[in-house]
């Protein structure tokens, strides 16, 4: 039966050890999997969206797919995105006036590991900033991390 995977430590000890850092070769898969037991990205598969959950446990490893002819994977390219959960924001608003959905913890090429926040991109947002409409970008786009 398939299972989520979540991070064993303290979340705010990973991103005080981990900041200014890159966790292996920097690209967003690895946090988790060098952090977790959530093994090769060939085996993911999504569960509930983020956003439809009512509490999530801090460091469920999340992330963004593609469904194509009823199949779903995780597409290890530019524009899409996986990290650990960190909460719930509960409306915060972030620092370009949108709502932050829920934060969570993540890396990528050009930023090392740090928390970040997600809002629901509307789509004003989407055609305004056509750069940033991306998955990685959009809180409704994430999905809990199963695997077998």
């Amino acid at each position: 039966m398939p299972r989520s995977i979540i991070y064993q430590g303290d979340l705010e000890a990973l991103e005080q050890t981990w900041a200014g850092k890159y966790v292996a070769n920097g690209e967003c898969a690895r946090l988790p999997q060098e952090l977790t037991v959530v093994g090769h990205t060939s085996q993911w598969q999504p569960g509930a969206k983020v956003i439809d959950v009512r509490s999530l446990q801090p460091g469920t490893v999340i992330a963004n797919f593609v469904f194509e002819n009823g199949k779903a994977r995780y597409p290890n390219k530019h524009g899409w995105h996986a990290g650990l959960f960190r909460r719930f924001e509960n409306g915060a608003v972030m620092i370009n006036g949108m709502p932050c959905v829920f934060s969570m913890i993540d890396q990528y090429r050009g930023k090392t590991v740090a928390a970040r926040g997600l809002g629901s991109l509307t789509p004003a947002f989407r055609k305004a900033y056509p750069r940033f409409a991306t998955p990685s970008n959009n809180a409704d786009e994430f999905y809990v991390v199963m695997v077998p």
